[in-house]
């Protein structure tokens, strides 16, 4: 082997090193940039979700608000039914007061229970 085949095949192993070197920089480079716009990408998509969760959220809310006003709504009406309760309650009350008072007063009702009835009181 002579100086310039020498000086050839070092030549040579210094480009392929080089050439070696630059193909993992620009690999590095591509890879780099790839993951970048990947993570552009993912961001993008969270910011998406991000703006879907915070509709989510507020429709829980009118959903919760809407409830609890059904909620209040309903406690209206249960306490209205009771008013309606107690005021149909005391006109039995007054009815069947009336029907005794009747029942004194008319000097065609006995006093006592008929066979096979009970008596009214």
């Amino acid at each position: 082997m002579d100086t310039g085949q020498l000086v050839l095949i070092i030549v040579l192993a210094v480009v392929v090193v080089a050439a070696v070197i630059i193909a993992v920089v620009v690999g590095r480079k591509k890879k780099t940039e790839l993951n970048r716009r990947r993570a552009g990408e993912l961001r993008e998509k969270a910011d998406q979700e991000a703006v879907g969760a915070h509709q989510a959220k507020a429709q829980s809310a009118q959903a919760e608000a809407a409830a609890v006003q059904a909620e209040v709504e309903a406690n209206r009406l249960r306490r209205e039914a009771d008013r309606h309760a107690e005021k149909a309650e005391e006109a039995s009350g007054r009815v069947e007061e009336h029907l005794r008072h009747a029942d004194k007063v008319d000097p065609d009702v006995r006093t006592g229970p008929r066979p096979g009835e009970r008596h009214r009181s």
